[in-house]
């Protein structure tokens, strides 16, 4: 499979290959995050403040944990959960908001008023320099 893969997309080994090292990875991990299985549309989601959420994944160990549950015959239709699970998720770039230099920051905090000095200078580093408290 590994070698029909590079053949498939040739070029990109450097990719396959770290994908691969990261599932070995996280397939040792995929309980490492309790997961909730919904056994009446076979998703899984996790646990988000006070919620379930099954738009939240983590990488390989949620791919995993649909391939554990299909194992343990807690899927109702495993083909179909498997076949929207089974994927490679692969990261196209990633950048970091502070450093974009937006016109505007908007934001809201309930712990804005528990700022110390340090917190505001760092924020003025970025250019957000003008705060509003609603009680």
């Amino acid at each position: 499979a590994y070698s029909h893969l590079l053949t498939k997309f040739d070029g990109f080994k450097y990719i396959l290959d770290s994908e691969i090292s990261l599932m070995i990875d996280q397939v040792r991990r995929v309980d490492e995050e309790p997961y909730y299985l919904d056994r009446n549309t076979d998703r899984i989601g996790y646990k988000v403040m006070d919620s379930i959420s099954y738009e939240v994944t983590y990488g390989y160990r949620t791919v995993f944990a649909y391939l554990q549950e299909a194992d343990k015959g807690n899927l109702k239709e495993s083909d179909k959960a498997l076949a929207s699970a089974l994927f490679i998720p692969l990261s196209c770039g990633q950048f970091s908001y502070a450093n974009i230099s937006p016109k505007r920051i908007l934001g809201v905090s309930g712990t804005l008023s528990a700022l110390g000095k340090y917190e505001h200078e760092v924020l003025a580093k970025y250019g957000v320099d003008t705060f509003m408290y609603v009680p």
